[in-house]
C-alpha cells in the first residue's frame, strides 16, 4: 500500500487527498492496518535552518563555507555516527535530508544547532536576535 497523507478531523483521521482516498477505499471492512505517523518536513523550516547557517558564516571568521559549518554543527550536536578504526573513532555526520528525518525530529535537530551557535559560535547572542537576523535574510532573499 504505501505511504498515504492523511489529516486530523476531529478526534479521527481522513484522507488528505485521492491518492489516500482510494488506498483506505480498498481496504475490507474490519480489515486491521499499521499506521505509522510521519510529519513530513516543512521546506521553510529546512530554508530557514541553512539561511540560519548563511548568517553565522557572514557573522564570523573561522568558517570558510556554509557546508564545513553544517559538518561541524552536526559533530558538534552529536547528529553523527562512530566508527572505530585501528586509529581510534571517527565521528561522520549524519544526513539531514528530507527522507532521513521528520519533521519532529527536524524540530529537535534544528534547536540543538541554535543551542551550538549561541554558546560556541557566537557566545552572546540571544536566541530573540539570532532569529530575527535569520528570518530578516529569508525575507530579503524571497524565502
Amino acid at each position: 500500500m504505501g505511504r498515504i497523507l492523511v489529516a486530523k478531523h476531529l478526534s479521527s483521521l481522513r484522507p488528505a487527498d485521492a491518492i489516500a482516498e482510494a488506498a483506505i477505499h480498498g481496504l475490507k471492512q474490519g480489515e486491521i492496518v499499521t499506521v505509522e505517523l510521519v510529519r513530513p518536513r516543512n521546506i521553510q523550516h529546512h530554508r530557514k535552518f541553512f539561511a540560519m547557517l548563511q548568517t553565522i558564516l557572514e557573522n564570523q571568521e573561522y568558517y570558510k563555507s556554509v557546508e564545513d559549518l553544517l559538518d561541524v554543527c552536526k559533530l558538534r550536536i552529536g547528529h553523527c555516527r562512530t566508527i572505530t578504526t585501528a586509529r581510534g573513532d571517527v565521528k561522520i555526520p549524519k544526513s539531514i535530508s528530507f527522507a532521513s528525518m521528520d519533521q519532529v525530529a527536524f524540530d529537535a535537530f534544528y534547536n540543538r544547532a541554535c543551542e551550538w551557535v549561541l554558546s560556541e559560535v557566537i557566545p552572546g547572542l540571544q536566541r530573540q536576535h539570532l532569529d530575527e537576523e535569520v528570518e530578516a535574510n529569508l525575507r530579503a532573499f524571497g524565502g
